[in-house]
């Protein structure tokens, strides 16, 4: 997963150099701790001078620090090196995108969502303006095209605190085994087939497409964590569900009618919760890379929280 800096919450709220310091230091730590992350933590070249204290630029107000050594690392990052996402920056041929009534096109928000759009996994960070807090929330929905010609709204996950970033991203595992151990210890609401390890065995391991493999069964275990004893789900989980089932690049989606008939058997699995018991599972997170799918039971019995994963591997439907 990348990291785009959301441009929109630098807009003038601090109150000094010592808040600015306060806000930019816990990243600067978090790229010195963790050098596997420093290239995947990006931030725009005209970030630098967005207002930060009133009308004085994010890069004055850092010039203006006392610390030598912030102020050394804070310019290098933001003004020197980045990295920018600018110098690698995703196409889209229809270009305009807003969120909450303003332009975010040439933005780290509006170039998360372009890497949405092409199969990539991306989110931003958000520097929160107290008290109104804008950026406290998740996901932060843009929408994609002109607002009197809509194509659709894409979800883009937001991190407004640099511990979450570091939780989102573990240590890269080495094996499908390290992946699906990773899975198993952390995400408890999800049930894995056993028959997912000989699924997967065949083909060479790939760091990227387990990344994305955990990064769409994060999806479904916080969808999981929302659902109600009762089934229901939660407000979250509505929004949870609305932009990974439902927008313009959504994880989630049911095969076509004309798969479902042609690929039954294909995608009829051993229930993980009940082996003398099978499930129809054409429900599938998709994964660009190798076209790689995983299939799991939904819509879930009433009243069971849990989501089944009966299958991680290459397309099944290929024709």
């Amino acid at each position: 997963m990348e990291w785009f800096i959301n441009d929109l919450s630098i807009r003038g709220q601090f109150i000094n150099q010592d808040a600015v310091r306060d806000a930019i230091v816990p990243i600067l730590q978090l790229r010195q701790r963790r050098a596997d992350l420093r290239s995947r933590i990006l931030c725009s070249r005209p970030l630098a001078i967005r207002p930060a204290i009133g009308s004085v630029t994010l890069q004055q107000a850092i010039l203006q620090a006392q610390d030598r050594i912030f102020k050394q690392l804070a310019l290098t990052w933001l003004a020197n090196a980045g990295p920018f996402w600018d110098d690698d920056r995703k196409f889209n041929p229809d270009d305009y995108f807003h969120h909450a009534g303003e332009e975010v096109t040439e933005s780290g928000l509006g170039e998360a969502s372009r890497r949405l759009i092409g199969g990539d996994d991306a989110g931003v960070f958000s520097f929160l303006n107290p008290p109104e807090n804008t950026f406290q929330c998740s996901p932060l929905e843009v929408h994609h095209g002109l607002p009197e010609d809509p194509i659709g709204a894409i979800g883009v996950r937001n991190f407004w605190e640099v511990d979450a970033i570091e939780r989102s991203a573990l240590v890269p595992p080495s094996s499908w085994a390290e992946m699906l151990t990773s899975v198993t210890n952390r995400m408890n609401l999800l049930t894995l087939s056993d028959e997912i390890e000989s699924q997967l065995k065949p083909h060479p391991f790939s760091r990227v497409i387990a990344e994305k493999v955990i990064a769409r069964l994060d999806v479904l275990q916080s969808l999981a964590s929302e659902t109600m004893p009762d089934g229901s789900r939660s407000g979250k989980a509505t929004q949870i569900y609305n932009t990974y089932f439902i927008g313009e690049a959504p994880y989630f989606t049911d095969e076509s009618a004309n798969n479902k008939r042609d690929f039954k058997h294909e995608m009829t699995f051993r229930d993980p919760g009940n082996p003398n018991a099978t499930l129809f599972c054409p429900w599938h997170g998709k994964i660009k890379a190798s076209q790689f799918r995983i299939h799991f039971e939904w819509p879930r019995p009433t009243q069971q929280k849990e989501i089944k994963i009966c299958y991680i591997g290459p397309k099944i439907t290929k024709h």
